[in-house]
């Protein structure tokens, strides 16, 4: 008969025998206990999780200095947010619940509700800019839309006053300087080739009393100097479009194809609605000064060899649109946000309108300014 037998474990975890002899003998045993880790509900992490999530979002809007608002595909405002000294004394109190057409003036609540409705449809973040009279100045708002929740979006407003000021400076200042420089050309460069031209051909008809043989040498220079002229008066015609007036802008964009076609050796039509009226002088200038930074766009960027100018309208808007068969425009980096289409974007901002570049169907680029004709925006 086996002697009795018992098993117990040893603070090694090692099974030891221990017969009924008393001595004690290590069984051969690979089996160890170990404590597990208390295991944490997954509901308390949860729950963890949403209180992180809350607080980082206080926090994170605490440090915003822009408008925020969540507004419903009806135009409802849900939420609001605002730093807690704003100089446009906007309150939760005074928005939340209320629809954009009973805060906003109409023409800015029908273009807001148009990017709220085309974020929601689209799925993709929507930008647009206003402008708003505050008491005291004009300011200029820019508002970024994104769906934040099914038919729900949140927006951002900013107060980009001192930006569009500078842009403002800025192309006022280069128009300027362009207009400067312009006639300086004409009446400084453009006199002297004239002075020049006409001692040629008193020069060439001496030459040729005398039956000299250089007569006809310098009957090639004056031929030279003739060509040099009309490149400078093309050249400071398109830095001094004194012409631009605002029933004469199909006009002038014919003289800056023109003017192009010298200068960049490249074919450059236009096409135009004749009965298109633009209001003013001003709005035709920014049109002018936006088609032929897009021309120079095309010619020095886009390596364009045929560019086509065409002015029309599309139901009550007005639509200028420079095309071109160059390279095509980049879709991201910094030629995007260049300094020339900054000032392409402010002068479509000047006549009411808006500023799309997208890629040609067959290749090259369009630019598109979809624009109020009757703006009298300066």
């Amino acid at each position: 008969m086996m002697p009795a037998k018992d098993l117990s474990i040893s603070r090694t975890g090692t099974a030891t025998e221990r017969f009924s002899s008393g001595a004690p003998r290590t069984a051969s045993s690979s089996t160890s206990v170990t404590s597990a880790p208390p295991q944490v509900p997954e509901s308390d992490q949860l729950r963890e999780a949403l209180h992180h999530s809350r607080d980082f979002g206080r926090a994170l809007l605490s440090t915003v200095s822009d408008l925020v608002f969540e507004i419903r595909r009806d135009g409802v405002v849900l939420v609001f947010h605002g730093p807690d000294e704003n100089e446009f004394s906007i309150t939760s109190d005074a928005v939340v619940g209320k629809r954009l057409m009973e805060l906003l003036p109409t023409q800015i609540a029908q273009l807001a509700t148009h990017y709220l409705e085309k974020a929601l449809r689209t799925g993709e973040a929507q930008k647009f800019s206003c402008q708003y009279l505050v008491p005291g100045r004009l300011r200029y708002f820019e508002a970024r839309l994104a769906v934040c929740s099914p038919g729900v979006a949140l927006a951002v407003v900013r107060d980009v006053t001192d930006r569009e000021t500078l842009e403002k400076e800025v192309a006022e200042s280069s128009s300027r300087v362009q207009m400067r420089i312009g006639q300086d050309i004409h009446d400084g460069l453009g006199q002297h080739l004239t002075g020049i031209t006409f001692l040629c051909r008193a020069l060439e008809k001496n030459l040729a009393a005398k039956n000299i043989p250089e007569a006809t040498e310098a009957g090639e220079i004056s031929k030279l100097v003739i060509e040099a002229l009309a490149q400078t008066r093309n050249l400071a015609r398109g830095l001094f479009p004194v012409e631009v007036e605002s029933t004469r802008l199909c006009q002038s964009l014919r003289e800056l194809a023109h003017t192009a076609e010298q200068l960049f050796n490249v074919s450059c039509t236009v096409e135009s609605d004749a009965d298109l009226v633009i209001n003013n002088k001003n709005a035709s200038t920014h049109l002018f000064r936006l088609a032929q930074e897009a021309i120079n766009n095309a010619v020095k960027h886009g390596r364009a060899q045929r560019v086509t100018i065409v002015l029309g309208t599309n139901g009550d808007k007005a639509v200028l649109r420079i095309i071109d068969d160059g390279v095509g425009f980049p879709t991201e980096g910094a030629k995007r946000s260049g300094l020339g289409l900054r000032i392409m974007t402010y002068r479509a901002q000047k006549v009411s309108g808006a500023l799309e570049i997208q890629s040609g169907p067959h290749g090259g680029t369009v630019v598109t300014c979809t624009f109020n004709p009757k703006s009298d925006e300066n």
